[in-house]
């Protein structure tokens, strides 16, 4: 008995897994990237868009003027992290 359940168990389990593997699109090239192209580019004071933590630790002057450059993008998780 437990040999016939061991061996359907198996037999399920390798089924899985070729069925898996046959639809896994892991393997395969990835779609050539395209450049990002900046919409829109205003340089402001540092202080304005960087904490005290992150100035002290890029060594950067908090009136020092700093260039910011906005990419389009549409993805979820951009739209999630926008408000920063």
């Amino acid at each position: 008995m437990k040999t016939i359940i061991l061996t359907a168990l198996t037999a399920l389990s390798l089924t899985a897994g070729i069925a898996g593997a046959a639809t896994s699109k892991g393997n395969e090239r990835p779609d050539a990237f395209t450049a990002a192209v900046a919409e829109q580019t205003t340089q402001v004071r540092a202080d304005s868009v960087l904490t005290t933590v992150e100035l002290s630790r890029a060594n950067i002057d908090a009136d020092t003027i700093v260039t910011i450059t906005a990419f389009p993008t549409d993805t979820r998780v951009a739209k999630n992290n926008q408000d920063r």
